[in-house]
């Protein structure tokens, strides 16, 4: 790109990017957020702002279809920047050089987003995602088709993505899809099993040792389903207080180094009460990502790699079936070699993250213009 043109983009206070055959703007919004409105129960809707960055188009006639990012747990930034990593980066600038506009947003208490992100639900991203969606809609100067707005949603984002789209199925401007990557068909429960079972195999555990932590994980869900766990001081000492006799049990006859092998320690016991003891994880537990995408009258493309180790790649095959049961039209698209970041990977482990390029890959970029640009031409 030459010089001049950069000196000239940055007296207007806009960045113009060249990629691809096409450039782009990129610009800060700031999206104002009310208390939360949904039926699902919420922990934390208070008034607040989501900070982020638009991608705009140039050169593009008439209005532009707009896409929305959306992170994956955990408190993630506008990039959902991961061990040197910017996937969201990455996806932006790709679709925006190829004439779609791009929202993404750091979450809420997230870079310059607030809100309280402590006691925030999966419903609490849902909610704040689905003002993104009006923000869009509404906000004319940008140009943008309110009758082509689609989702992204990484991990759990790609529940959100699923919930928003849901709840407007019939609203004058409904979502006009929802794309997904490394999303889930199975409740927070048998996620997590599948997780940890998949996991702990690649760091090569005996099979009779991640049995043992499966199945301690599973008495211990259902003492979060039994215990009244409530908001006061007390509920991390209560759970720490529930979960060590089962700790106990499934270690017995272990020694120091098996029992670090597989997280049943003491401190790993308190780990745990520590992450059950939050809104978040309550809800996580029990909500069921297949309950909303049953529910999508809009068009779906899922994403797994087949070397997923946190979204193990059956979960593709259920929501193939979820969407054949239930009419939803659905892409579905297996990627060989790639990892849950959307890397090309040789294992899928966890720890290859920091190693490995792209994330995502330029398979990711590719199924996923190419399937916005069958939409578009709709």
């Amino acid at each position: 790109m030459e010089i001049r043109k950069l000196i000239a983009s940055v007296a207007f206070a806009l960045l113009v990017v060249g990629v691809h055959a096409q450039s782009f703007t990129e610009q800060e919004v700031a999206i104002q957020i009310v208390s939360h409105q949904a039926d699902e129960p919420s922990s934390a809707g208070d008034t607040m702002r989501l900070a982020g960055t638009l991608t705009l188009p140039i050169g593009v006639e008439g209005k532009v279809p707009a896409v929305i990012l959306i992170t994956g747990s955990g408190a993630q930034n506008r990039d959902e920047e991961l061990l040197g990593h910017k996937p969201f980066k990455v996806i932006a600038e790709n679709l925006s050089s190829h004439g779609y506009a791009v929202l993404r947003c750091d979450d809420r208490g997230v870079g310059g987003s607030t809100g309280d992100v402590v006691h925030a639900t999966t419903f609490d991203f849902a909610n704040d995602v689905a003002f993104q969606v009006r923000y869009l809609q509404n906000k004319k100067e940008f140009n943008i088709d309110p009758n082509r707005i689609f989702l992204f949603g990484h991990s759990e984002g790609a529940t959100v993505a699923a919930i928003v789209a849901a709840k407007q199925p019939c609203s004058p401007h409904p979502v006009a899809g929802v794309a997904m990557l490394g999303g889930s068909a199975l409740d927070g429960r048998e996620l997590l099993l599948q997780q940890n079972e998949a996991i702990f195999r690649l760091r090569g555990v005996a099979d009779s040792l991640i049995e043992r932590r499966l199945a301690c994980m599973r008495e211990l869900f259902n003492v979060c389903d039994t215990l009244f766990l409530g908001k006061d001081a007390d509920t991390v000492k209560r759970l720490n207080q529930a979960f060590r006799p089962l700790f106990k049990r499934h270690s017995q006859g272990l020694t120091k180094e098996q029992k670090q092998q597989i997280g049943l320690t003491s401190v790993e016991c308190y780990g745990w009460a520590l992450t059950m003891a939050t809104p978040w994880s309550l809800t996580f537990l029990t909500l069921n990502p297949s309950d909303y995408i049953a529910q999508l009258r809009c068009p779906l493309l899922a994403m797994v790699g087949d070397k997923d180790a946190q979204v193990p790649p059956v979960n593709l095959q259920l929501i193939e079936q979820v969407c054949l049961r239930h009419h939803v039209p659905c892409t579905i698209h297996l990627m060989k070699d790639v990892n849950h970041l959307g890397q090309k990977c040789e294992t899928g482990a966890v720890e290859e993250y920091a190693t490995l390029g792209q994330a995502p890959c330029d398979e990711v970029l590719d199924v996923l213009l190419q399937w916005l640009s069958v939409l578009n031409q709709k």
